[in-house]
């Protein structure tokens, strides 16, 4: 089976993966911040995201002539297959069969929704799912063909092909094209329902990568008022540090693809804070903890002089070497020549022994500082892709 007149429009030249596929995930939100407390509303108008998937097609031959006459002749809607979720069927699948057997944990397979048995560019069969099961899918009618092991196996989604399609000639036989297609479906995906709590906020507990340099800055509000004569006068408006701050994630297999997704659902672009550790190690406590401690010596860094308990400088991970974390508030502070005490708002629970502390960071309560997350696939899901998150505090309501 594949193309006919009355039958489904499917794109079924595959990507080619010598370059990244770029999924792009988009929210709205409505940011609106008071110039004199910093204080931030965030309404979100999505509660899924707007989705894009621009990839590229290297093809010569027939695969070239048939991707210029499908853009020829039906630049419209698409069938487009999630490249990305690509399995192959383990075993013949016989015609008229109702049930497939395959992985749906982590892919975008959805009840109501469509697939892809994919074997060539003019052979290929759609299949309507009924129901998404852990062993596989249940199919609202018996399929046509028969299908071998090896046939490939996606999820589909109704896509709205982009104008300039440009495509770029090797020679007269060969080619490549930048695709991009809107996805037109609503797409859903779960929250985080793991994530440890802080003051009734979720806090971010896994480590960026840290093979691209992560950065990060601080932004006060200010107003300047410049005659362009006298020296421009410049007044501070909230007395607060708006910290901006990147994490790189490097993902590994469909378990850490499915927990970005899942973070990036959770933050619903601009919408949702979150606590946000620095990732870096911002204080050093000098010796060993016992359990009921709320007093803790930490090296010299300026704390009590310039940290001094300030909004979005008072909360900290306390995170040991076996990933236990201690989430704690900053009552107060002193120093005393070397040294530093800090005081918490409640006794930990357990004993710290100092060489057991891989960081103590202060976290920050940040939105996503875009409503925009971009995914690059380097590979299917079940390898590598990339993306990289930047955050923005705002003034803790908490």
């Amino acid at each position: 089976m594949s193309f006919s007149t009355t039958g489904p429009r499917v794109f079924p030249v595959p990507a080619d993966w010598s370059d990244t596929i770029t999924e792009t995930l988009s929210w709205a939100t409505d940011y609106m911040q008071a110039s004199a407390s910093g204080i931030s509303q965030h309404c979100s108008y999505r509660s899924d995201p707007r989705r894009s998937f621009e990839f590229s097609v290297k093809c010569e031959g027939q695969q070239r002539r048939v991707v210029d006459m499908l853009l020829a002749g039906h630049g419209g809607r698409w069938l487009v297959p999630v490249w990305p979720d690509a399995q192959l069927v383990h075993g013949t699948l016989p015609a008229g069969s109702v049930e497939l057997a395959c992985r749906t944990e982590g892919f975008d397979f959805v009840a109501g929704g469509q697939a892809l048995l994919w074997g060539a560019v003019n052979r290929w069969e759609v299949v309507t799912v009924t129901s998404v099961e852990a062993e596989g899918l249940s199919l609202a009618a018996a399929t046509v063909g028969t299908w071998p092991a090896g046939t490939v196996l996606y999820p589909l989604r109704m896509g709205q092909l982009q104008d300039s399609a440009e495509e770029s000639l090797w020679h007269d036989n060969a080619g490549v094209r930048s695709l991009t297609f809107d996805v037109l479906d609503v797409c859903q995906w779960p929250n985080l329902v793991d994530l440890p709590l802080y003051l009734g906020v979720p806090v971010l507990n896994r480590w960026a990568d840290w093979t691209d340099q992560p950065k990060a800055s601080y932004a006060r509000l200010r107003e300047v008022l410049d005659n362009d004569s006298a020296a421009p006068l410049t007044v501070r408006l909230a007395d607060f540090a708006f910290r901006s701050q990147s994490t790189h994630w490097k993902l590994f297999g469909r378990e850490e693809h499915s927990w970005l997704r899942s973070l990036v659902y959770t933050l619903c672009g601009r919408a949702t804070p979150i606590w946000l550790p620095s990732y870096t190690s911002d204080l050093r406590i000098t010796g060993d903890l016992a359990v009921g401690a709320v007093e803790i010596p930490i090296e010299w860094a300026g704390y009590a002089l310039f940290g001094a308990q300030a909004p979005g400088r008072r909360d900290v991970r306390i995170e040991l070497l076996d990933g236990t974390a201690i989430h704690r508030r900053i009552v107060a502070s002193v120093a005393s020549n070397d040294v530093e005490v800090i005081t918490l708002d409640a006794p930990l629970d357990i004993n710290i022994a100092a060489s057991r502390v891989r960081a103590i960071q202060i976290m920050s309560l940040a939105t996503l500082a875009s409503d925009q997350v971009e995914i690059r696939h380097v590979t299917d899901a079940d390898g590598v892709a990339t993306c990289t998150l930047g955050f923005a505090s705002v003034v803790p309501h908490v």
